[in-house]
């Protein structure tokens, strides 16, 4: 008990461990970024890349059936590969889409990009859920 008759606040995450979700949540708050923030730009793709409104909607329907089919399999490669592994597996998926769709000269190419970032999206999101699950006590 502290001088004012309260308990005090015990710290129950290390230092190490506020740090790996502090990371975590950083880098899923950019892909999650990256996956709602293209919505704004879909008419200056169709005008800079020449496609109509049916071409250009695949950029979100493959990112979309990409993450359904990539975020069921993460639960098994995670129970496989160490987190840190899957981190950095999660992030060069995604920055290679993204360094792909920034210099695509082509739709197909900025298609291809958008499916290899769905690819690291959808593996950081179930890996920052299933790390704060292990890190924090259930408790808290």
């Amino acid at each position: 008990m502290s001088e004012t008759g309260r308990t005090t606040h015990q710290h129950w995450l290390s230092p190490r461990d506020k740090s790996v979700i502090t990371i975590l949540l950083v880098a899923a708050f950019v892909v999650i970024l990256n996956e709602t923030a293209l919505n704004v730009a879909l008419n200056s793709v169709m005008d800079d890349l020449g496609v109509d409104e049916r071409t250009v909607q695949w950029l979100t329907t493959a990112f979309m059936l990409t993450m359904a089919v990539v975020i069921p399999i993460t639960g098994w490669l995670l129970e496989r590969i160490p987190t840190r592994t899957a981190f950095i597996l999660a992030m060069s998926l995604f920055t290679v889409g993204t360094m792909g769709c920034a210099i695509a000269p082509v739709f197909p190419l900025v298609l291809a990009g958008r499916v290899v970032q769905a690819g690291g999206t959808a593996i950081m999101l179930p890996l920052l859920m299933t790390t704060i699950m292990q890190l924090v006590p259930p408790a808290h």
